[in-house]
């Protein structure tokens, strides 16, 4: 998670954007920042991200928004709701071929399942995202899966 300077600053950019496709990355990279701390606050920047992303027809916005959506579920432990808007976000990366977004999708499903202590699924989710951050060559998305598959071993 950033600091607040760093929320600042997505805030300076959506202030300058032009393009609705960069407001709807900041909206949602602003979601995201609020994740933890305020989900209230993740899931209205997120509906906001979602929104225009879909008047737009901007696809690979719509499924980073619906995975700030599906985060924001999965904090208030609405666990059902969150597996679906998840479930939505992965189709959309499955249809344009997103390994990362893919990737961040079956990891957060495999939270889902983790936080309702079904360690099976959410190993099998987790092992997913690692084969994809693998292919994807991303050390992060990797390692962020490698410590998940600890945590649920």
């Amino acid at each position: 998670m950033l600091k607040t300077g760093n929320r600042d600053s997505i805030k300076l950019l959506l202030q300058n954007d032009k393009e609705d496709t960069s407001r709807v990355l900041h909206l949602a990279d602003l979601s995201f920042e609020y994740g933890e701390s305020k989900p209230d606050t993740m899931m209205i920047l997120a509906l906001q991200a979602l929104k225009l992303s879909r008047s737009i027809g901007f696809l690979k916005g719509e499924a980073i928004s619906l995975n700030r959506v599906g985060n924001a579920y999965t904090s208030f432990g609405n666990y059902p709701k969150a597996m679906e808007v998840h479930l939505q976000a992965l189709q959309i990366n499955q249809k344009t071929n997103n390994l990362d977004g893919k990737q961040k999708n079956l990891n957060n499903i495999g939270i889902i399942y983790f936080a309702q202590e079904d360690y099976r699924q959410a190993l099998d989710y987790y092992f997913k995202a690692k084969s994809l951050a693998e292919q994807n060559n991303n050390n992060r998305s990797n390692s962020v899966a490698s410590s998940n598959i600890s945590a649920a071993s």
